[in-house]
């Protein structure tokens, strides 16, 4: 559990929080200044209606006039329908503006979530991303539309009560006004308590949402190791601090309203002693005394929603803050100022000299790697698992650039090409098929931007995927569930081949393509990728070496280095690393 946050304080944090969030208000600024024009207009109104109360207890308790009463009765109706048209509108513009604004905040947010290098998703836990596009983004939309409302409007409402006392009698306007130091010095230390443990709780919500996600997406694991009781101890305890933060920052939200209320009844206490005192010799009418009565109670509800805004500014202060630390976050992997075009590959890919160390990692995942993948030729990348063969698959896709050395493609560097053009040009099947919550063609169609039926229904022959996908309910537009759970490890794989077929690309990658399946699926699946290889350059990562035997060149990697690289015949003629993994898989073989 990490240390108690120090108190904050207004600083250059908060500052450039609300400078940022100004930043995405000014493109609706018309809007805004029209609803600040409403507000104005109902804080006149509210001093329209105590005003009201002079003449009314004038004509009800002093003077009896029947005309005077009877426009003082038409008039309220009037004053209060006019109130509502406006409280209205500005609580409909205020409703848009900060929907609009987080609307905007949550799709830049998504945006450049998918401009990020991989090494941000791997340092970041998946639950805390969640709940800085879920949670932070609530509280900083409750911010958005209801602060501007309650400071705006309600610090007008206060302010023409203000007035309205001092026309009425400013002796006893000044008095009223005591309360608006108590009040500040009140808010602000309220404040302080209010945004570290606002700050805290989000932090513990992170950790909350990537504990549920963490279980349901191993459930498996979970339920087969018994460990729903461990699961849940560790649910439990930061479910509970989140509870702990979360009452400290109810603690203070619940004390500022009616500590508020309080400090104001003691002021109104003393106005009321002062005016029956003036009342009785003579220095103040009633009805003077009435309007003070009605200003009080107009900035009751107002003084509340201040005590209220403070409490929701501090929140989504805290929520703005980690939103903007994942828009400040920048890609590791850039795009080159003038990109150069993926090369016509018939020179070839050449690893010079290639290290590479993951973020935040003492050891190399690869160590001075140098090889050649010769135009239209197949090679397999084989060896010991975290021997560095997904890393090769990582550097090539370019999700990461290199540590030291370079990768080239026909003498062009990687760095100097656009990742979408370089990926656009490289079709990848990988070990973990990923299938999205669409139909068979949405998933497969990923593959190409504005793909047809019939190019899809043509990669899907291609990948020996066609006649089961003919079997199922709709076809084409079957929906597949959550990562494709309705189907087998084999029809998931298929999927993943055709959609890596339908772009047709120059180099195909295959990252232990078949790992996951069971015998009869991986012939399937082998036979169709098999199928691909002609007119393409094909880099296989494998770790079933009865996979790669057909390769034109098998490279073992073992710590990180190339240990010896050849033919199937030659490796097994070295009788190296190959030749003992192959001897171990053929023991563990099951019979035929």
């Amino acid at each position: 559990m990490s240390a108690a946050p120090s108190k904050p304080r207004w600083g250059d944090e908060d500052r450039a929080a609300l400078r940022r969030l100004l930043a995405y208000v000014r493109p609706h600024r018309r809007r805004l200044i029209h609803a600040c024009l409403v507000m104005c207009g109902v804080a006149a109104i509210s001093g329209a209606i105590v005003e009201l109360l002079g003449p009314l207890t004038n004509v009800i308790f002093v003077q009896s006039t029947p005309d005077e009463l009877e426009r003082i009765a038409l008039a309220i109706p009037a004053i209060f329908f006019l109130k509502l048209v406006f409280q209205y509108t500005q609580s409909y513009l205020m409703s848009w503006l900060g929907q609009k604004i987080t609307q905007e905040i949550r799709e830049d947010l998504f945006t450049h979530l998918h401009a990020l290098s991989m090494d941000f998703f791997w340092k970041s836990k998946s639950g805390e991303v969640m709940a800085k596009l879920t949670n932070d983004m609530n509280a900083l939309q409750s911010a958005l539309q209801f602060v501007p409302l309650y400071v705006i409007r309600d610090s007008l409402t206060v302010v023409v009560m203000l007035v309205v006392m001092f026309i009425a009698n400013a002796k006893f306007a000044l008095l009223a006004l005591l309360v608006i130091p108590i009040a500040g010095g009140v808010l602000g230390v309220l404040g302080r308590k209010l945004r570290a443990s606002s700050r805290r709780g989000q932090e513990v919500m992170g950790d909350i949402y990537h504990r549920f996600q963490e279980s349901l997406q191993g459930m498996l694991v979970v339920k087969s190791f018994n460990y729903e009781a461990g699961a849940i101890a560790k649910f439990r305890r930061e479910n509970d601090e989140f509870f702990h933060q979360m009452m400290r920052y109810f603690r203070a939200t619940a004390l500022s309203g009616p500590l508020m209320e309080f400090l104001g009844s003691l002021i109104l206490a003393l106005i009321v002693w002062k005016s029956g005192q003036a009342i009785h010799l003579g220095e103040m009418r009633p009805a003077q005394f009435a309007v003070f009565i009605g200003c009080f109670f107009m900035v009751y509800g107002p003084t509340k929603n201040l005590a209220r805004a403070n409490s929701t500014l501090q929140l989504g202060l805290v929520a703005a803050g980690r939103i903007f630390s994942v828009l400040d976050e920048k890609p590791s992997v850039t795009e080159p100022a003038e990109p150069k075009p993926f090369p016509a590959l018939n020179r070839g890919i050449v690893f010079d000299h290639v290290s590479f160390r993951y973020p935040g990692r003492e050891t190399w995942a690869l160590r001075d790697v140098s090889l050649t993948i010769e135009p239209g030729k197949v090679v397999a990348l084989a060896g010991p698992s975290g021997s560095g063969k997904t890393t090769f698959v990582h550097l090539l896709l370019r999700l990461f650039d290199p540590t030291e050395g370079r990768i080239t493609i026909d003498g062009v560097d990687l760095r100097e090409m656009s990742c979408h053009d370089l990926r656009a040009k490289v079709g990848l099947v990988s070990q973990e098929t990923i299938l999205f919550n669409d139909t068979v063609f949405g998933n497969v169609a990923i593959g190409r931007e504005g793909a047809s039926r019939a190019d899809v229904e043509s990669a899907l022959r291609t990948a020996d995927a066609a006649e089961f996908v003919s079997t199922l309910a709709q076809g084409l537009d079957t929906p597949l569930g959550d990562r494709g759970a309705r189907l087998s490890g084999g029809q998931r794989q298929r999927l993943a081949i055709a959609r890596a077929v339908l772009k047709d690309p120059k180099l195909m990658i295959l990252d232990e393509a078949t790992s996951n399946l069971d015998t009869g699926s991986e012939r399937a699946v082998q036979a169709a990728l098999e199928r691909l290889f002609p007119g393409r350059t094909v880099a296989m990562i494998a770790h079933r070496l009865s996979t790669v035997q057909k390769a034109d060149r098998i490279v073992i990697l073992r710590n990180g280095r190339v240990e010896e690289s050849g033919t199937h015949a030659e490796l097994l003629a070295d009788n190296g690393v190959y030749a003992t993994l192959t001897r171990y898989q053929q023991l563990e073989a099951p019979p035929a």
